[in-house]
């Protein structure tokens, strides 16, 4: 169990509830602040493969205005393989490519389980670039920075999208996200 299961994990009900347009903005915004999370020039943490396959997913996704218009072509390039295995923080780069083609595969089907894997994607990229170790406790996640902060992203844009129903700390340090996710990834 991860501290995204405890505390992101237990929404998924409410989410499978919620239609496809606000959960295309939650998987596109938590995308960004998974990006943003890291902290870094994505240059610094991926090879230029990896990087250049998370700019195209970027400018692919927010080009999307209607979820019927993401069509299986436009999903395609999302799932060919590329090879991650021998790049910087693989195991990061390979949880983030999950999330990426679970997010495609969610505007193609309209899927909300598959929307809610991508997000618990997105959290494992973070979780393994924490590099915390083989045996992790959710309070070792819970007090590392990068992991209580991809996991407040995650809740503060899941309250936002669901119009503020979420009650936890999520809103800690979340006064300048909306801003950053106009400004995700200008690292990018």
């Amino acid at each position: 169990m991860t501290l995204w299961d405890v505390e992101v994990g237990r929404l998924a009900d409410d989410l499978l509830e919620l239609p496809p347009v606000p959960l295309r903005v939650l998987g596109l915004r938590v995308f960004e602040a998974t990006l943003d999370v890291f902290g870094r020039p994505l240059e610094d943490l991926f090879v230029e493969e990896t990087v250049a396959f998370y700019r195209r997913a970027l400018e692919e996704f927010r080009s999307v205005q209607n979820v019927a218009d993401f069509t299986p072509a436009r999903r395609e390039p999302f799932l060919e393989g590329y090879d991650w295995e021998d790049g910087k923080a693989p195991f990061a780069a390979a949880s983030l490519s999950q999330g990426v083609a679970q997010y495609a595969g969610f505007l193609v089907g309209r899927d909300a389980e598959e929307l809610v894997e991508a997000l618990s994607s997105f959290y494992e990229s973070v979780l393994s670039f924490a590099a915390l170790g083989r045996v992790v406790s959710v309070e070792d996640e819970h007090e590392n920075d990068l992991c209580r902060r991809a996991v407040d992203e995650q809740l503060a844009w899941i309250s936002e999208v669901r119009g503020g129903r979420v009650t936890t700390g999520a809103r800690r340090g979340r006064t300048s996200s909306s801003r950053r996710s106009t400004q995700a990834c200008s690292h990018v």
